[in-house]
């Protein structure tokens, strides 16, 4: 743990981030003085000056002020003028990651990783331990839906903390247990290709000490093939046959649980996709070899609403709805559609808005991209959400374009307000609209809602 009589007051640079944020909460409810910055404007700032935590939108070098320790975020670099002045004053300045990884340090840290379906696991497992009356203290990469599901900061009880693979920030953790959701290609401005992504995972799996274990999702061949190696105790949960928890859909929606064959609890969700049911497994299971009575970890769960940006349903205007989605990778937009698809019944038309991430993520998955957004009735792809990148280190939104199969409708825009007029264009009366990505398309959806309940109303 960071001593606090040395570094009383920290400064977070980039601290709007969906990791970033949660942290300096957490280090806030400890008595620590904390201050933070953002590039841009956003919900995660409001909630942080809620808290009481003083943070800046824009960055400038007085914003360090009296800081002892800085945080960064991994997005942000050297030349950030905040940073540049605390190396300048000679402030330490550590990433997140290391950090965090302090925390992993002050109590027993139960580490949920893997490509997607961190943050909803995450809080899922949150959830199930408050109900047990262990008193977690959670870490999410996100903002819960629903207040109840808000971490409680002062909570003393196992720490439960989203790890994130980038930049190969969970190596600087140390993990008493680790849940593994999947393991794919992703983040390739970060990693040589899938096998070196495998590589960092089985690292971070050796870390486990030894009466650490790892739950492992067997229905994912990534998962599985980092785990092989693993000299822990390895748990696996899934629909597929062979895992020792083995969950098994039935008609009415809900699912069955089984350990080795015995029947564990009957679950259901208030959430769509099949995505969603496979998370909700692998907190059961976590929470099952924490000691957690496994009727106590399915009724936790019946009314859990998720996490905001993950199939959040913004509103309806006659009998449209508008959701927003943090789909930023082809298998993501894949199971966020497939959930859409369950809401619709079959039958409402799905159309979907999408803001490719990262000129590096676009070319590396463009193929994919074509194809997970041609499951759509029709789709308007947005120009690429640079963020960090320059457009030499990439490809274009047009790359997706190329590739989109024969009979799909899917067209390109120029910009945000060129987006939302083409989604109102033969707008079916009954559609389900959607908005996807990990960039400022976060705040379309609701401008869309507004024009049309300016149009429609």
């Amino acid at each position: 743990m960071i001593p606090r009589h040395r570094f009383q007051r920290l400064h977070f640079v980039g601290v709007g981030g969906a990791g970033m944020a949660p942290l300096a909460a957490w280090f806030a409810a400890r008595g620590f003085a904390v201050t933070g910055s953002d590039r841009s404007a956003s919900s995660n700032l409001d909630w942080l000056r809620t808290m009481g935590v003083e943070v800046q939108q824009g960055h400038d070098a007085s914003h360090v002020g009296e800081a002892q320790l800085v945080i960064r975020s991994s997005a942000v670099n050297a030349e950030n003028p905040e940073i540049a002045e605390a190396l300048r004053r000679g402030v330490l300045v550590v990433r997140r990651a290391e950090a965090l990884g302090e925390v992993t340090r002050s109590g027993h840290a139960l580490c949920v990783c893997g490509t997607h379906g961190k943050t909803t696991t995450t809080l899922m497992l949150g959830r199930i331990l408050r109900a047990a009356g262990l008193a977690p203290s959670v870490l999410p990469g996100g903002v819960p839906a629903a207040l109840e599901d808000s971490p409680d900061w002062d909570a003393q009880g196992s720490l439960v903390i989203e790890s994130d693979e980038f930049d190969r920030s969970f190596l600087a953790f140390f993990p008493d247990a680790a849940l593994v959701t999947n393991v794919e290609a992703d983040h390739l401005d970060c990693y040589r290709d899938e096998e070196d992504i495998r590589d960092t995972f089985r690292q971070f799996l050796a870390k486990l000490p030894f009466h650490g274990y790892a739950v492992v999702c067997g229905d994912d061949i990534g998962a599985v093939a980092v785990s092989k190696d693993c000299a822990r105790e390895v748990f696996t949960y899934g629909f597929s046959a062979g895992c020792r928890y083995r969950a098994t859909e039935l008609a009415n929606g809900s699912v069955d649980v089984h350990f080795d064959g015995r029947f564990l609890c009957n679950f259901a969700l208030s959430l769509a996709g099949r995505h969603n049911r496979l998370n909700a497994l692998g907190a059961i299971t976590l929470s099952h070899r924490e000691g957690v009575d496994p009727m106590v970890a399915s009724l936790s769960l019946r009314h859990f609403r998720g996490v905001q940006r993950r199939l959040q349903l913004l509103g309806e205007v006659n009998g449209i709805a508008v959701y927003d989605d943090y789909a930023h990778h082809p298998t993501e937009l894949a199971a966020t559609l497939q959930a859409l698809r369950e809401l619709a019944g079959g039958h409402r038309p799905v159309v979907v808005a999408f803001q490719p991430h990262l000129y590096s993520r676009t070319r590396d998955f463009a193929a994919a991209f074509a194809t997970a957004l041609s499951a759509a009735d029709r789709a308007v792809v947005a120009p690429v959400y640079p963020a960090r990148e320059t457009p030499e280190m990439g490809a274009p939104a047009s790359a997706i374009l190329d590739l989109v199969p024969a009979g799909a409708r899917v067209e390109l825009a120029l910009d945000e307000a060129d987006v939302l007029t083409r989604l109102l264009v033969d707008l079916p009366a009954d559609a389900i609209v959607l908005f996807a990505g990990a960039g400022s398309v976060g705040t379309w959806g609701a401008a869309f809602l507004a024009r049309l309940k300016e149009i429609r109303a």
